[in-house]
């Protein structure tokens, strides 16, 4: 039924978490999984600690996989993650996406009275996937 799926990773406990609901797919459906990570197109960091880190990030991910027995590919782009995400999971030719409803940056929805996360907010990337993706979402929480 899916035999790619893709899961975007930042490098959060959030995107750790949809790999791991993106791994369990994969298990059931004997699916492969592309592990996407997407460095800023403009970062005051230097490229090699960027690309560093995001292989870092894909390592994890194709680690925790292929302990599963799923066969992993890593995708470390130079992009705009959320003008550019709906084209980069159509070049992986996935047939579902597994997204967390939060990514690294998630101070911007923090609960003035609670000082959490609103679980009532999504990231822009994912909100922005689940608006235009052509292939099924699955926004995990």
């Amino acid at each position: 039924m899916f035999d790619i799926i893709a899961v975007p990773v930042d490098g959060s406990e959030y995107g750790y978490e949809a790999a791991d609901v993106a791994i369990e797919i994969a298990k059931k459906f004997g699916s492969k999984i592309a592990a996407i990570h997407v460095l800023e197109e403009f970062s005051f960091s230097s490229y090699d600690e960027s690309e560093d880190g995001g292989d870092e990030i894909l390592a994890k991910v194709t680690e925790k996989a292929n302990a599963e027995g799923i066969e992993t590919v890593e995708h470390l782009l130079t992009a705009d993650a959320l003008r550019d995400m709906k084209f980069i999971i159509n070049q992986t030719c996935a047939d579902l996406v597994v997204i967390h409803a939060f990514g690294s940056d998630n101070k911007r929805f923090v609960s003035f009275e609670e000082n959490e996360v609103s679980q009532n907010q999504i990231g822009s990337v994912s909100e922005r996937l689940l608006r235009t993706s052509d292939v099924p979402v699955v926004l995990v929480r």
